[in-house]
């Protein structure tokens, strides 16, 4: 059974049943049109992907497929613990992972014991999707549902016995927990796994051994009203990147062709992000990303949530550049959200709500260069009624609104929405205010569609001024608001030189106070007034605060690897290479690309890092300039006291790297005594035969 796409005019007709009879002179539609499901979903704004499972008690981001069940018995499981906090966080939905690569399966399917049935958590009379189903109920959320379509415990993975057994999962998904609002579906596909006790490497066609039309079929059979997630939509594609950074030009509109989940396409996912004006399907982008940094996605001990000002950040680019923020939440092994997640949570929302809580357009006149007609005045586009909007005749492809706030105002927050069930149409804007009789530009921006959001220094003014261009016909604009926003105190931004030498960024009037080791009581904090040094590396914790208000920000971690001015690059594969000099310069856009070699042989980097020292960790950062080749999946890493004599002290994969390309911290089992490291990638996420490193460190106890 094939798919089937929304033509512009069913589209149309859609948006006039949703928003009530078409008025006369109505713009017509431009390009390709929302459906019913996505504008609803656009309107979401803010939701969550719920990680749970056996990675939770094995703090893997991917479980190979072998974990015992039994450990899945969580003392203190309470779906509506995760719902209430979301709602009041002010979230509109919860995804949760019902079966990651692993296999296991939060809800008791018939088609397999892996799951929750064969835990000894309410023996095996367990249901935490159903759970969550009735919890979101209560509290107002709608529900999502993820299917990995890797599993690395099936028996039948990469044969045609698994598609069977996946599309009848699906259906009990679909059927057994009342209405879905996103199927989410990624493209991690094929590998090593236990595969039933196989314990072997299995590789498909991603792009046909699933039938992803069959897939999408089974979804729209059963839950008409889903929108589908995947790099290729159809309902909503992947924004190309998992650290929560929209595209600043952001089309809903792109072309995936004959494009498939999971593709390998480098120049399609790049485009993810900015979308494609004129674009044949209206796929929206969703930015996902973790509350957890660095970027986890499953519990890990100890592991810091991100920060006030960076979750703010995080919702200027994403829900201010027009996509829902997808945030993963991490539950713990009690199965609660953890304490430190929840106030995080709840902060942000709150922050949010300040932000937005005061539109300055409620006392100010609103006028156009031109006006479609009464029904599509000015004053539409500041009526805070998303039904109503302002628009221009047809053929006024430029025009400008201008506010007049009647005395002087503060403010330093701009927010824009198009109409977008007629479709999406400004490519262009620019924002001035009046400043000694004349207009000043303070922004220029490309794309508005759902929602867009400004934020810029504050400025003071009684007049300001929109200006907006299109290739259509003519321009809408649904919403406008003008806010004053309150300041935050910056985060504290620690750095350490090759020498070892710690220090921070300061801003006046804003003081950084910070403590060194692992678990620092608040005796231990101190006034930062110049550089502290270091050499042998540590956890640095730190917090900003505003000296005027006594406002501070949360405590900060971060964790650095041991002095690196002395070391030496001994040989890349066994030659001599100046570019090894990146692996250590602290610049992470710097990197050593090790070229392609025989299928054979694996990269090989050795270190000399000048003196014998007891180290417990080291960590990889590769390549951060957004392309994919060479980073390192499948690693070795070795030690030596004199260069000759090796051991081994880690092997393993770097999960998610692709999507994650963040800096990967590995401990050893014990503390080892080394002169020198050598680490050998035996595989990258492409398969390209190269190796990439942006920075490599060790850590001492």
């Amino acid at each position: 059974m094939m798919m089937k796409h929304f033509q512009q005019t069913v589209a149309f007709l859609i948006t006039v049943t949703v928003f009530g009879c078409s008025q006369p002179n109505q713009p017509e539609p431009y390009g390709v049109l929302p459906s019913q499901a996505q504008l609803a979903w656009h309107e979401m704004e803010y939701y969550s992907l719920v990680c749970y499972g056996l990675n939770t008690y094995t703090e893997e981001e991917w479980a190979y497929g072998d974990v015992n069940p039994g450990l899945f018995n969580p003392s203190d499981l309470n779906t509506d613990q995760w719902a209430q906090t979301a709602s009041e966080a002010g979230m509109k939905g919860m995804i949760l992972v019902a079966k990651h690569h692993d296999g296991f399966c939060l809800w008791p399917s018939k088609y397999t014991d892996y799951s929750v049935k064969a835990t000894p958590w309410k023996n095996g009379q367990g249901d935490v999707l159903g759970d969550l189903a009735q919890s979101c109920k209560k509290y107002g959320l709608k529900l999502g549902v993820y299917l990995s379509p890797w599993d690395r415990n099936h028996a039948e993975y990469g044969r045609p016995g698994y598609v069977d057994y996946y599309y009848r999962q699906l259906e009990e998904l679909l059927t057994g927990y009342g209405d879905i609002f996103e199927f989410w579906i990624d493209g991690a596909n094929g590998g090593t796994g236990y595969y039933g006790g196989a314990n072997e490497r299995r590789n498909i066609d991603a792009k046909t051994y699933y039938g992803y039309d069959s897939i999408f079929s089974i979804v729209e059979k059963y839950q008409p009203n889903a929108v589908i997630f995947s790099d290729v939509g159809p309902g909503t594609r992947w924004v190309g990147n998992e650290n929560g950074m929209g595209g600043e030009t952001n089309w809903n509109t792109i072309s995936p062709g004959d494009k498939s989940p999971g593709t390998s396409d480098s120049e399609y996912v790049k485009k993810l992000s900015s979308g494609e004006e004129g674009g044949e399907k209206w796929i929206p982008a969703e930015v996902n990303t973790t509350l957890l940094w660095p970027k986890a996605w499953y519990y890990h001990t100890g592991h810091p949530v991100r920060s006030l000002a960076n979750l703010m950040d995080l919702y200027y680019t994403s829900v201010g550049r027009g996509s829902p923020l997808n945030l993963g939440l991490a539950i713990s092994p009690d199965g609660l959200i953890r304490e430190a997640d929840r106030r995080a949570l709840l902060k942000f929302g709150e922050q949010v709500k300040r932000e937005f809580e005061n539109n300055l357009l409620a006392r100010a006149k609103v006028t156009a260069d031109n006006e479609r007609g009464r029904a599509f005045s000015a004053g539409k586009a500041a009526d805070n009624n998303s039904e109503t909007y302002w628009a221009t005749a047809d053929g006024v492809q430029k025009a400008t609104l201008e506010i007049d706030f009647g005395q002087e105002t503060v403010f330093n927050r701009l927010m824009l929405q198009e109409y977008i069930a007629l479709g999406q149409r400004v490519n262009e804007f620019s924002f001035e205010i009046e400043k000694n009789g004349e207009f000043v530009e303070i922004a220029r921006e490309t794309t508005v569609g759902y929602k867009r959001l400004l934020r810029f220094k504050e400025v003071t003014t009684q007049r300001a001024r929109l200006t907006m261009a299109t290739n259509a016909s003519c321009l809408t604009l649904s919403n406008m608001g003008v806010y004053q926003a309150p300041a935050l105190v910056p985060d504290p931004l620690p750095a350490i030189d090759l020498e070892g030498e710690l220090s921070f960024a300061l801003t006046e009037g804003i003081s950084v106070y910070y403590a060194l080791g692992e678990n620092p009581n608040s005796s231990e904090f101190r006034k930062y007034t110049s550089p502290v040094f270091m050499p042998g590396g540590g956890k640095v914790h730190c917090f900003s605060k505003d000296e005027k208000t006594g406002f501070s920000t949360d405590k900060i971690v971060a964790e650095f690897g041991v002095a690196r001015s002395k070391w030496k690059i001994v040989s890349v594969d066994g030659r001599a290479n100046e570019a090894g000099k990146f692996i250590m310069d602290n610049d992470p856009e710097s990197f050593l690309l090790a070229g392609e070699r025989p299928a054979k042989h694996v990269h090989e980097l050795i270190i000399d890092m000048a003196e014998l020292r007891e180290i417990n960790a080291f960590s990889y950062l590769p390549r951060q300039d957004g392309e994919k080749e060479g980073i390192i999946y499948e690693y070795e890493f070795w030690g030596s006291a004199d260069g000759s004599e090796w051991f081994e002290l880690s092997r393993g994969t770097f999960s998610n790297i692709e999507n994650n390309p963040n800096r990967r911290i590995v401990q050893f089992d014990k503390p080892v005594k080394a002169r020198y490291v050598k680490m050998l990638a035996l595989s990258d996420v492409r398969e390209s035969g190269k190796a990439s490193w942006a920075e490599v460190e060790v850590f001492v106890e």
